[in-house]
C-alpha cells in the first residue's frame, strides 16, 4: 500500500516536471517555425501550459506510474533508477518531439536530440525527486 500512495504522489512532480520540460521545447525549438499553421505558444500563450500539463497528466498513468511501481518494488540501487528515469524521459522526450513537430522538421531544421535533452533531464530529476520521496515521507 506504501507504494502505491507514493507511485499516485510522484504524479504531482512528473506533471510539473514534464510540463516544464514540453515548455522548454516550445522556447528552443518552436520559436524557430515561422508559419500561420503552426499553433505554439506564440498564439495560444498561457493556454498552451494548459495543453502540455493535460498531455503529461494523460502520460504518467501509461508510463511513469508502472515504471515508478516497478523500480520502486524490485530495484533499490539510486543509480539503476536514474538511469532507467532519464533514458525513458528522453524517450518520451522523441515521442513529444515526433507528435508535435513531426511535418516541420526538415523544413525548419529542428534538432530531435534538444527535446531528447530536455526530457532526458526531466526525468533524472523525477528520479531524484522519487528517491527524495521516497526517503522522507512516511506513508501510514
Amino acid at each position: 500500500m506504501k507504494t502505491f500512495y507514493h507511485c499516485l504522489i510522484m504524479w504531482i512532480p512528473f506533471g510539473l516536471l514534464f510540463s516544464l520540460a514540453g515548455l522548454g521545447l516550445e522556447a528552443l525549438e518552436g520559436n524557430k517555425i515561422r508559419t500561420s499553421e503552426y499553433m505554439g505558444i506564440r498564439d495560444f500563450g498561457i493556454l498552451y501550459l494548459f495543453f502540455i500539463g493535460s498531455f503529461a497528466f494523460m502520460l504518467y498513468p501509461i508510463s511513469f506510474l508502472p515504471l515508478t511501481f516497478i523500480l520502486s518494488k524490485f530495484i533499490k540501487s539510486l543509480l539503476f533508477k536514474v538511469i532507467i528515469f532519464t533514458f525513458f524521459g528522453g524517450l518520451i522526450g522523441a515521442f513529444t518531439f515526433e507528435i508535435i513537430y513531426v511535418s516541420y522538421i526538415k523544413e525548419y531544421s529542428l534538432s530531435m536530440i534538444s527535446s531528447i535533452i530536455i526530457f532526458g533531464i526531466a526525468g533524472l530529476l523525477y528520479a531524484l525527486a522519487e528517491y527524495s520521496f521516497k526517503r522522507n515521507i512516511k506513508f501510514a
